[in-house]
């Protein structure tokens, strides 16, 4: 299960550096600002274990009903994109005016890693010392906020961009796209993220917690899968039902995560046990597709166990 875990995260981080090189070329065509194309970088490749297109990559193989006839170009742009979208959503996060978050795995979240003086700056982030760029970087001192909401607009549109670039029929494009609009749009990850900026700190129901799980963490995982299994072309009741046990997978991963947040650990025996339903009920979907989706079974083990 780790190595097939490893492979994918490997063939996601190769196209994402693909991606940031041709990126790259526009700074030199005077389309992009460096400290755009920088901030962008810094957050993508920032230590995420990209779970969500993982799962995108896992799902469209195991419903591919030619395993030989598998062709990565035309699910890697959904696989990339969605990764965009996820980093979009965790910059935003941690703003100042959602959770106001000085760290974001170990290191300075956005916001503030480029709102520093540009010596600490560059050895925050590890720029180097470039002084052709030190006007411009003397020039964002003090606009880190800005530069990090700009540069979550960027990762947000350019995800729609490689959905447009797919390699796949009209039809099914469309749907994917769509699909993922909704789950991002006011009735997914924004409703989400509202509901919990309104809870403030005050103590709310278990049921509207798991709502904003949901909302938040749970459908975009949830429709990496799903996005997954259109692309490949698979039977709808599969699709259905990637979707279902995906969303479990996901209140998973966030009740995994606030098992392991210091903060949560009053709540932690009370989690473990919801954890273990999640568990059991994604499980219990995933026996019922065959043996091509048994490493799913595996992978949902491996989330449940996680200690980071």
């Amino acid at each position: 299960m780790v190595t097939k875990l490893e492979n994918y995260k490997n063939i996601v981080d190769r196209e994402l550096g693909k991606i940031f090189v041709s990126l790259k070329k526009e700074i030199r065509k005077g389309n992009l600002p460096d400290i755009l194309y920088q901030a962008m970088h810094y957050s993508v490749f920032n230590g995420g274990k990209r779970i969500r297109p993982i799962l995108c990559l896992a799902s469209y193989n195991a419903c591919c009903l030619n395993t030989n006839n598998q062709q990565p170009r035309t699910i890697l742009p959904f696989a990339c994109g969605i990764e965009f979208i996820h980093t979009f959503s965790l910059i935003q996060d941690d703003l100042p005016s959602m959770d106001n978050d000085d760290l974001r795995r170990g290191k300075l979240s956005l916001h503030r890693a480029f709102d520093l003086p540009r010596p600490f700056l560059y050895k925050r982030i590890g720029l180097g010392s470039r002084p052709g760029l030190s006007s411009e970087y003397k020039s964002a001192k003090g606009r880190g906020e800005a530069i990090a909401l700009l540069s979550a607009d960027a990762l947000f549109a350019l995800a729609f961009e490689l959905f447009t670039e797919a390699q796949i029929d009209d039809t099914k494009k469309n749907r994917a796209i769509a699909e993922l609009a909704r789950i991002c749009g006011p009735t997914g990850l924004v409703a989400g993220q509202v509901l919990d900026i309104m809870k403030q700190k005050q103590e709310i129901r278990s049921k509207k917690q798991e709502l904003i799980n949901k909302l938040k963490t749970a459908e975009l995982i949830a429709g990496s899968m799903k996005i997954g299994a259109i692309v490949a072309g698979t039977k709808e009741n599969i699709v259905c039902k990637l979707e279902k046990a995906g969303t479990y997978l996901g209140l998973l991963f966030q009740t995994t995560d606030d098992i392991i947040d210091k903060n949560q650990k009053p709540k932690a025996k009370n989690q473990k046990f919801q954890g273990e339903k999640y568990a059991e009920q994604a499980k219990k979907i995933f026996s019922t597709l065959g043996v091509k989706f048994d490493w799913f079974i595996l992978f949902t083990d491996y989330l449940q166990k996680r200690k980071v």
